[in-house]
């Protein structure tokens, strides 16, 4: 869909790759011995006694290991789907889940895109609520389930969230005539799945910069004032020199533009590079806003990139150089997809790398300091990078735990049989939790076909629901949305 992303070509192939069986995750049960009677006749004896006891206490201890192992930290929560996961179809379509918010009554909304051809035209908001056990929720929408939408030839949702009142913004982009001609696209939602007519034009907003756009990222302030991020295609004359800003829209709660924000509630951010993308933002207590991504220049490729706002749009000299920070790994394609912002104001950025190598990418990750400057105290120059083992490993999503670890969200996009959920999480320093998975790390396949994690969300109990998608071609269920529920204590 989006030529920052790799293109249409590459979701493509991804979706419809047949890959070789895997043998997925072991559900064979732990073996349980007979409970021993221990109203047993007196004439058993006391060493049949004996015997009985010891059988009853191995078994009480066989139960404890399998509770303990069901509670690892990385392992998939059995309470939720079948054993941990759950797949949607929408249509007998191709369904891909991008992002996810967390109700306050613990349901789940999930977003992405919905179309049912392999043109891309056609594609609509796709929304599923599910409750907290995974079951789809069937008072949403219909039968759990909503799309919208918008005229043109696609459109795609990337980012969701929940009111306090519980409406449900949703944004994405929209494509009338071509893929960078297209538009950011709020929608918003009362709790029942409806479009909320008091929200923009009956329930939608479309914001147009001069060059086309897409909104990648939302946050709400405090006040109720919305924000969303991502990318004004500035000029895409030639491959060779396209060129993209920062696009950052700020909006009344009623969705109307806030004029007081930039220029008609509009702001574009030039790093002086070729490629500038942002895929995330966050609201500082301050009011300051932080927006993350990429920038691209001839010289280091792609690198990490931040921009920080006061809050009238202006950038913040405060920060890095003039509001803005770029960080290279290797001179190769470094792409910050995720943020979180820390209690003492520092900025987790999580993407992936180019190994210095060349050979793939890896899981990378960065700590910016309140000011900018690089964290030397996270992986000792502020940058960590993690591999499964894979080519193009990305991570989509950084969350933030309680106790300050980091637990990073993706899959390898090998359009091979590798191509799973993967999770690491780093403790505070940013090395690999050894406590987590298998030294840090999780793998989880769906099935026999290539799927992948786009988003995720921290419950309350610190369990992780991931969500993305799982394809199953050449049958009929097509790709569908895909979800994973992992205990994290």
């Amino acid at each position: 869909m989006f030529a920052t992303d790799g293109g249409a070509g590459r979701r493509k192939r991804q979706h419809l790759q047949t890959q070789r069986l895997r043998s997925g995750v072991s559900s064979a049960p732990w073996p349980v011995l007979p409970r021993a009677d221990l109203a047993s006749k007196a004439s058993g004896g006391l060493g049949r006694a004996v015997m009985r006891l010891l059988a009853s206490a191995v078994t009480l201890a066989l139960f404890a290991l399998a509770g303990l192992a069901h509670a690892a930290p990385g392992g998939l929560d059995p309470s939720f789907g079948a054993g941990g996961r759950v797949v949607t179809d929408f249509n007998l379509s191709t369904d891909i889940a991008n992002a996810v918010a967390l109700q306050a009554d613990g349901k789940l909304v999930v977003v992405g895109t919905t179309y049912t051809d392999n043109g891309y035209s056609g594609e609509d908001f796709a929304i599923a609520r599910y409750n907290a056990d995974g079951s789809i929720d069937t008072s949403f929408g219909t039968n759990g389930r909503v799309t919208t939408d918008f005229p043109g030839l696609a459109a795609v949702a990337s980012s969701v969230l929940v009111q306090p009142d519980g409406k449900i913004l949703v944004a994405g982009g929209a494509y009338p005539l071509f893929v960078f001609l297209g538009n950011f696209e709020l929608a918003r939602y009362n709790p029942d799945g409806s479009l909320d007519t008091g929200f923009g034009d009956g329930g939608i907003v479309t914001t147009v910069f001069p060059h086309g756009s897409y909104a990648f990222a939302l946050a709400l302030q405090p006040d109720g004032r919305i924000i969303a991020a991502g990318t004004d295609y500035v000029d895409f004359s030639s491959e060779a020199n396209s060129d993209t800003d920062f696009a950052i829209a700020r909006y009344e709660a009623d969705g109307s533009p806030d004029s007081s924000f930039g220029s008609g509630g509009q702001v574009s951010t030039d790093f002086e590079r070729l490629n500038d993308d942002a895929f995330a933002v966050l609201i500082r207590p301050d009011g300051r806003i932080v927006v993350v991504g990429s920038s691209r220049d001839r010289l280091t490729d792609y690198d990490f990139a931040a921009a920080r706002y006061l809050a009238d749009g202006q950038l913040d000299p405060a920060f890095g150089t003039g509001g803005k920070v770029s960080t290279d790994f290797a001179r190769g394609f470094d792409r910050a997809r995720a943020a979180a912002l820390q209690p003492d104001g520092s900025i987790v950025a999580a993407g992936f790398a180019i190994r210095t190598s060349g050979i793939h990418e890896n899981f990378a990750a960065v700590r910016y300091l309140p000011d900018g400057a690089l964290d030397t105290a996270f992986g000792g120059d502020g940058k960590v990078q993690v591999s499964f083992g894979s080519c193009c490993q990305f991570a989509n999503e950084v969350l933030l735990q309680r106790d300050g670890k980091l637990v990073l969200v993706g899959y390898p996009d090998s359009e091979s049989s590798d191509s799973d959920f993967t999770l690491a999480r780093l403790n505070r320093n940013g090395s690999l939790d050894p406590n987590f998975g298998t030294a840090g790390k999780v793998r989880t396949s769906f099935g026999d076909l290539n799927g992948g994690a786009n988003g995720a969300v921290l419950q309350p109990d610190g369990r992780i629901v991931a969500v993305g998608f799982q394809a199953f071609y050449p049958t009929p269920k097509g790709v569908q949305f895909a979800l994973a529920r992992y205990l994290a204590r």
